[in-house]
């Protein structure tokens, strides 16, 4: 199945690199943004800024309270946004190692927190063009980081399937999916490609997340194109704009709306985020309760 471009919208105005994007219930949609903020996009398509982050946020998630937890790779920090503008740093550092380019943050429903972190390289365009070994995801568990995954090609999206039984990684310079065992006690057995590796050419993953049918979706900033994983590893492409109509380098996707039957795309190049239903709801998140 796929989806014709004309059927993309989209919503807000006035965004940088909008990489991070997560839906709340009441419809608002929360975005990074890289004048070291982030946006609520209303319903009523009025977008405001709010925070002093610095850097540059990227990917993004939101905690039972509704403050955004901010993985901001430009920084080097780990923080939490609340609406009222204030934020503090909940990671710099994990096992004495300093954590320089935090990706995405994820939330399970055990209050522990992951977060995906690039490369221990300060100049990140460098290891873009010269794959290094050095991205891990780190575990925030009862306020004590945790490294828990190594030796991964630019660690990128995070995401966990309904049962919480593996965490999913997009190892982004090695274009494929990695996933690893969550045990009983909080650790991780070792990792597996999970899919195609290659996924597709210019397939290199940013951001991924699950729907209910237990989909892995995908971004693909290069191909510039959204897809699924299928829970037996098959890629489909679901949506492609090789002309850059609406699609600007798509880095991060999530679910929300009525019965979350709406995906929005963060992007790396977009001023707007492009919003389109997709065939099944997506998993809630623990921020999520309709």
């Amino acid at each position: 199945m796929r989806l014709d471009i004309a059927k993309v919208k989209t919503i807000g105005n006035g965004l940088i690199r909008p990489e991070g994007v997560m839906a709340l219930d009441d419809g608002i949609v929360v975005t990074a943004d890289a004048r070291g903020q982030c946006s609520h996009i209303h319903p009523d398509g009025r977008t405001e800024f709010f925070g002093r982050l610095g850097g540059a946020p990227n990917g993004i998630c939101i905690d039972r309270d509704g403050r955004i937890i901010v993985a901001n790779i430009g920084n080097g920090q780990v923080q939490s946004l609340g609406s009222d503008g204030r934020h503090t740093v909940l990671m710099t550092h994990a096992e004495g190692r300093r954590m320089v380019a935090p990706n995405f943050p994820l939330l399970d429903a055990k209050g522990r927190l992951w977060v995906t972190n690039s490369t221990e390289n300060e100049d990140i365009n460098a290891v873009l063009m010269r794959p290094t070994p050095d991205g891990c995801v780190v575990c925030i568990a009862n306020g004590r980081p945790r490294i828990l995954a190594d030796g991964i090609y630019f660690a990128n999206g995070v995401a966990l399937d309904r049962e919480g039984a593996f965490l999913y990684v997009a190892q982004t310079m090695r274009s494929n999916i990695l996933r690893y065992a969550v045990h009983d006690d909080g650790t991780l057995g070792p990792a597996e490609i999970f899919g195609p590796s290659p996924l597709t050419p210019q397939g290199y993953p940013d951001g991924i997340a699950f729907d209910e049918a237990g989909n892995l979706w995908i971004t693909f900033p290069q191909r510039n194109a959204v897809g699924y994983l299928t829970a037996t590893g098959e890629l489909c492409m679901f949506l492609e704009d090789p002309q850059h109509q609406v699609l600007q380098r798509p880095a991060n996707i999530c679910f929300g709306g009525p019965q979350r039957r709406t995906a929005f795309i963060g992007s790396l190049e977009g001023t707007t985020i492009p919003c389109f239903e997709v065939p099944h709801p997506g998993l809630a998140l623990v921020h999520q309760t309709i």
